[in-house]
């Protein structure tokens, strides 16, 4: 994430925080800090297929992910997770805590933003999968496909191969 330049609260020129880590305002003396912006992302398996979706836009664009997206403030990662899903491809999941697979933080596009990409496996329990909103295209892949496909992060790579592993 960029530095702010100036206080998000009151428009004063934020000036280094005694910690170095962050920026603090020299006017209402609240700080701000760089954080990982929280994402949330699922394997979808049925019959020994895995879902993954084509990216539509940038970063990354024309290159393969799992269905998710970034939380909104405040939002309920789970709640999170189907909105986006719903968004995405018109379904709906079934997805617990008890179906959380692994937490990465990375890189986001060429800005120097970071993300912390949450992963979870999930049911379709509603619904026929259609590429939406920025979605480009849907395919189905096998544990044999997994390796030739172009995964714009490593990490949905392992989150599809351990469900497909687990499956």
């Amino acid at each position: 994430m960029k530095p702010f330049d100036f206080c998000p609260s009151c428009a004063t020129g934020l000036e280094v925080s005694e910690d170095g880590e962050g920026k603090t305002c020299p006017h209402c003396r609240r700080s701000w800090y760089p954080n990982s912006s929280p994402t949330a992302g699922c394997v979808i398996v049925a019959n020994g297929r895995a879902l993954v979706t084509e990216r539509a836009k940038d970063p990354e664009k024309g290159k393969f992910d799992v269905p998710g997206g970034f939380l909104k403030a405040g939002e309920d990662v789970l709640d999170g997770l189907r909105r986006e899903v719903k968004e995405e491809l018109g379904v709906e999941i079934d997805v617990t805590f008890d179906d959380f697979v692994q937490a990465i933080p990375h890189e986001y596009g060429d800005e120097g933003d970071f993300v912390l990409a949450m992963g979870f496996r999930a049911r379709m329990t509603s619904g026929q999968p259609e590429a939406a909103d920025d979605v480009e295209a849907l395919r189905w892949v096998s544990l044999d496909e997994l390796d030739d496909v172009p995964f714009a992060w490593e990490h949905d790579r392992v989150l599809v191969r351990r469900g497909l592993e687990e499956a």
